[in-house]
């Protein structure tokens, strides 16, 4: 449809004049692009039964300690297509995964570090706060990042000039593999629907995920610099009840001091499952009291509902996913956690809720959204860091025809159940539904993506911080 592909074409001009702020995490991506000679050698290896790794549910694996449970998620993820998220308990795996997979690739990881280098290279004003900054992590930023210090007051310097040597390096290993390729586990043959990533997180000592109590009383003074943060990290917390509440209570009382002097700064959360659900339930409860908006996919939003009891909603996804099922089930979140802003990405679309009345006109949240789809596109055809002056090249790539489809699919359905939806809605992609907007917006699908590592992020900080760029043009309506 010629409107959305002209909108892509006018958006990939506009320019990120924005702060952000993006905290906590980061740490050292090592990243393997798997192939089979590397899974042949993991069958081979006398750590690994392959009858007990087929024993192992993946989908229930959330901390890896032996090699079989490893393999086991692996092997899961390949044959869903599927992004999966584990913790390595078992540190002595370490120098296993080191022999095992020794042509890798170091670079920036975190959803903080991911995002602070990408709006930088957007031209955006970036800032990042993480509490181990060693001289390795240092070098990973884009120059233009900025660190806050406290030095004769606040300070904002260069990331150079903030690196630790006596920080320790927080090191993330990110498995990502093409579509449609077959690995032969010992015989059996697993396919891959989808390119995607398995993540094998770290958490070594010194890693905060909090401010520090000595930049804790110049927050409102870093917030008053700032137009959006990105906080990320919160999944780190303990499960444990009590120390998890002081941990959100100490955490949401820095959100509060970032916004004592700015009231028009905006937050946004991107969904990192945590290892307990009750745990992460609790967060997510607590987090959006404070936060703005909230990030998730297509398959992390299952498991939430299902935490949630909506467990209907999530029957639905599993059974037949689309748009219709998909913003049910966001609109359940919605109204549960009460965030003002969700952005539900999948392949090819996105769905967003707002909920009335919002701060911006929802045209311009989905023009927002085409330009994170138009970001994205471009890192998924070249890798790395998207910069300002490559988005026109995305205004050439047609947008996807799933969520043209989706689209369609969309409008049908919601007039089937007797919703009301305006006659130009597939031209719009919005819905005025009254107490909240939907938005269904197509996306870029780019065919065998260079790298998948950080796209959510991507996709998340790109639209939220091109909405929140509009505070400079004085179009916030709060």
């Amino acid at each position: 449809m010629h409107v959305w592909q002209d909108r892509v074409r006018e958006i990939v001009h506009h320019k990120l004049s924005v702060t952000t702020l993006a905290a906590f995490n980061t740490n050292v991506d090592a990243v393997v692009h798997l192939t089979q000679e590397h899974v042949a050698a993991l069958c081979q290896d006398p750590q690994v039964s392959l009858a007990e790794v087929n024993s192992i549910a993946s989908d229930d694996v959330l901390e890896v300690y032996t090699a079989n449970e490893f393999v086991a998620v692996l092997k899961g993820a390949l044959g869903y297509g599927k992004s999966s998220y584990v913790i390595l308990r078992n540190l002595e795996l370490l120098n296993w995964l080191e022999e095992k997979f020794a042509t890798r690739k170091e670079s920036m990881g975190g959803q903080a570090g991911i995002i602070a280098n990408q709006m930088a290279a957007l031209g955006a004003n970036s800032i990042v706060y993480t509490s181990l900054l060693s001289p390795k992590q240092a070098q990973m930023f884009f120059p233009a990042v900025l660190v806050p210090v406290v030095k004769d007051g606040l300070q904002v310097v260069p990331v150079s000039e903030a690196a630790n040597p006596a920080d320790q390096v927080k090191v993330n290993w990110i498995f990502e593999y093409p579509k449609n390729v077959e690995f032969d586990f010992c015989g059996e043959i697993v396919k891959t629907p989808r390119a995607n990533r398995v993540i094998v997180a770290t958490r070594p000592a010194g890693v905060v995920m909090g401010f520090s109590d000595e930049l804790a009383p110049h927050l409102p003074e870093l917030g008053k610099k700032v137009d959006v943060a990105f906080m990320a990290g919160y999944h780190y917390a303990s499960p444990e009840e009590d120390k998890l509440r002081a941990y959100l209570k100490h955490s949401m009382a820095s959100v509060r001091s970032l916004k004592e002097a700015n009231p028009r700064i905006r937050f946004h959360y991107e969904y990192v499952p945590m290892s307990d659900e009750n745990a992460e339930k609790i967060m997510l409860q607590t987090i959006a009291q404070e936060i703005h908006s909230f990030g998730i996919n297509e398959n992390e939003i299952k498991r939430v509902l299902g935490e949630f009891g909506f467990q209907g909603e999530c029957d639905a996804i599993e059974a037949n996913e689309r748009a219709f099922c998909l913003y049910e089930g966001v609109l359940c979140l919605a109204r549960a956690l009460g965030f003002e802003r969700i952005q539900l990405h999948n392949l090819g679309y996105y769905v967003v809720i707002l909920k009335k009345p919002y701060v911006l006109e929802p045209e311009l949240v989905r023009d927002a959204c085409l330009y994170a789809s138009s970001v994205n596109a471009i890192k998924a055809k070249y890798g790395g860091y998207v910069k300002s002056e490559q988005l026109p090249e995305a205004g050439e790539i047609l947008l996807s025809e799933i969520g043209m489809e989706q689209l369609r699919l969309f409008e049908a359905e919601m007039r089937s159940q007797g919703l009301d939806l305006p006659e130009d809605f597939t031209s719009t992609g919005i819905a005025d539904l009254g107490d909240h907007y939907v938005l269904v917006v197509p996306a870029h699908v780019v065919p065998n993506p260079v790298s998948t590592v950080g796209m959510g992020d991507t996709i998340s900080s790109s639209a939220y911080a091109y909405e929140c760029k509009l505070h400079t043009a004085g179009r916030i309506v709060g």
